[in-house]
């Protein structure tokens, strides 16, 4: 009825209004003009106006949504703080040396290693958990532990705490708000929350002390604390008695709610959201409780902001704005597609380029810049796989020619001083002789040559140095030589005439002219380093060795000990051509002591096909 009552002055008016233009002496034309203007007017003020209380309805309610999950976002973060302070609390529980320290308290001297075990420990508490603001630990004969940042701590300072209240949760965690004690923290005062425990001995369940944990106010605000908020809204932390224990502002900590209403609903209430005046300002609030605190907080949101601006947002966004972005998006999806497909398709081809496959093109469809791009690629990628293909078989080549000059450079030094004895025994000795070291000189050639190829089994190189030491035998009677090869390598392949050129090298450069002889030492086996199975070789003598110097020799390029140093040579490069500078040969020696020289190959076990048939182990 009140309602229907404020309406009669707008009707007088309205009335009036549409009397004059009816009734009155203005033209036709006018009146239609004046009377679509109202009516355009009204229906646009009416449209105006529906649209700002249905976009502001739905504002509040997404508000409200949203003001509910910050809150319980908060809430969460403030259960996570708390609960991982908590579990700090006990770590200094159960410290062997917090509860040996603490023990000893009550009636011995202070341990040296334990108190900076303690003090270890809670700066570590600090640097590990940084809403940790500071440490308090108090023995029952009033022994205080602090960490570095607290000054002013004294027996009466903790009077703050409820002991009390610790006691009675014996060894359980108790949450003290509002303190605002009278110690400083980094120099100054500070509003503290704190949780204590009473510290209980593990051996006999007796207390031992008090652990007081602070976090400073400030921090705890730190974590809803908004700086691109507006000023108007703010978050509180309220605990049961209705006073602030934290907010936005710093001021109100520690102060009452100020407005009955809004204190009134929050004690009564767990969760939820509400609008209230306050200090002549509408706001939105949202609650949500942190029940094992007797906490609860509370987000303010103006009405005022909500309000602000929403017949511009409800014009140009439904209008304009949805339009525009409407036909944007489109236009953008399809010349976007349309222009970068070649691109994208060119991007792929590159990839897959470069990860190896030579064989793919990128398209060239178009005179454009895109297809020219794709047909200049297409044409270096062609260049390249030619010049990839003529790289390689100009390698293949290379390393095959300088394989066979390295074969062809053998000298037959051996094959003369052969000649020379079977000569001499000719003449010296009767038939059998000769008949056996042309037997040996057989065996040596035969295998030497091995019908062209380069890889001989372990067993055929060990008969081949078994012929060869023979005949060398028979020339130097007094030479003593020793072949060992480990069982397991006989069908391992290894390059021809590898290890003769060293034993040659041994009797010649070594034990040569020794009165008695001298001994010659070949051993095979399988060495096994870091997971890999290499074969090795070792040629040792006991003539009379090498120094430093030539040794160094031996390797550089103006060696005067020509034919020892080429036949190493030749070896490390035929092995090295073949296998890779991972292998190879080494040298080592002393002046009287012999040579030892070691021969590193990897393990290749002949297969029932030639030597392209072979597999590596």
């Amino acid at each position: 009825m009140k309602r229907f009552m404020s309406y009669q002055p707008f009707r007088k008016q309205l009335r009036a209004v549409l009397s004059f233009l009816l009734r009155g002496s203005m033209p036709l034309r006018r009146k239609i003009l004046v009377s679509n203007i109202l009516i355009v007017s009204l229906a646009l003020v009416i449209f105006m106006i529906s649209i700002h209380r249905i976009v502001f309805n739905q504002t509040l309610e997404r508000t409200t949504a949203s003001s509910q999950q910050e809150v319980k976002l908060v809430k969460q973060s403030m259960e996570t703080v708390f609960q991982s302070v908590q579990n700090f609390t006990k770590f200094v529980l159960i410290n062997q040396d917090t509860q040996k320290l603490l023990s000893r308290d009550t009636g011995a001297s202070h341990d040296v290693a334990a108190l900076k075990s303690i003090y270890n420990t809670l700066a570590a508490m600090l640097e590990t958990e940084p809403n940790i603001d500071s440490v308090i630990i108090e023995s029952l004969n009033g022994d205080l532990y602090f960490t570095s940042n607290l000054t002013g701590v004294t027996l009466q300072s903790l009077g703050i705490y409820p002991k009390d209240e610790m006691d009675a949760a014996k060894g359980g965690a108790v949450w003290t708000d509002s303190l605002s004690p009278s110690f400083l923290s980094g120099m100054q005062h500070k509003n503290m929350i704190s949780v204590g425990r009473v510290i209980m001995s593990m051996e006999t369940g007796t207390p031992l002390g008090y652990i007081y944990v602070n976090i400073d106010e400030r921090t705890l605000a730190r974590l809803y604390h908004n700086n691109d908020q507006m000023d108007q809204n703010a978050t509180l932390v309220i605990n049961r008695d209705g006073t602030i224990v934290s907010a936005n502002d710093a001021s109100i900590v520690n102060q009452p709610v100020g407005e009955e209403a809004l204190a009134s609903w929050v004690n009564a209430v767990s969760q939820g959201s509400k609008t209230f005046r306050v200090a002549g300002e509408r706001y939105l609030v949202s609650l949500q409780s942190l029940a094992p605190y007797g906490w609860k907080v509370a987000h303010l949101v103006t009405i005022s902001e909500l309000t602000y601006g929403y017949w511009k947002i409800a014009l140009l966004l439904a209008g304009f704005g949805l339009i525009s972005i409407l036909s944007a998006a489109l236009l953008s999806f399809v010349f976007t597609r349309l222009l970068t497909r070649p691109l994208s398709q060119l991007s792929e081809v590159i990839v897959e380029v470069g990860a190896g496959n030579f064989e793919r093109r990128a398209p060239a469809d178009t005179e454009d810049e895109v297809g020219r791009l794709g047909a200049t690629f297409n044409e270096m990628v062609q260049h390249i796989q030619d010049l990839m293909g003529r790289v390689e078989a100009e390698e293949k080549t290379k390393r095959m020619l300088e394989l066979r000059l390295l074969y062809s450079q053998i000298k037959p030094h051996f094959l003369y001083n052969t000649l020379d004895t079977i000569r001499a025994m000719a003449v010296m000795a009767d038939a059998k002789d000769i008949s056996s070291i042309l037997k040996a000189l057989g065996e040596f050639y035969r295998i030497s040559l091995s019908n062209g190829r380069e890889l001989v089994t372990a067993a055929q190189e060990q008969k081949h140095l078994e012929s060869y030491l023979y005949i060398q035998q028979i020339r130097f009677n007094k030479l003593s030589y020793r072949i060992s090869f480990e069982p397991g390598i006989e069908l391992c392949q290894v390059p021809t005439m590898l290890l003769q050129p060293l034993v040659e090298n041994a009797i010649h450069h070594g034990i040569r002219g020794m009165a008695d002889g001298g001994l010659c030492e070949i051993s095979g086996y399988i060495e096994r380093t870091d997971g890999q199975s290499n074969l090795c070789f070792m040629v040792r003598d006991n003539g009379k060795g090498m120094s430093e110097e030539q040794q160094r020799l031996i390797w550089s390029d103006n060696s005067r000990e020509e034919d020892y140093s080429f036949g190493l040579k030749n070896i490390q490069d035929r092995i090295q051509l073949r296998f890779g500078e991972a292998y190879g040969i080494s040298l080592s020696s002393e002046p009287g002591n012999g040579v030892e020289v070691k021969v590193r190959l990897p393990m290749i076990l002949k297969t029932n096909e030639q030597e392209e048939g072979t597999a590596r182990l």
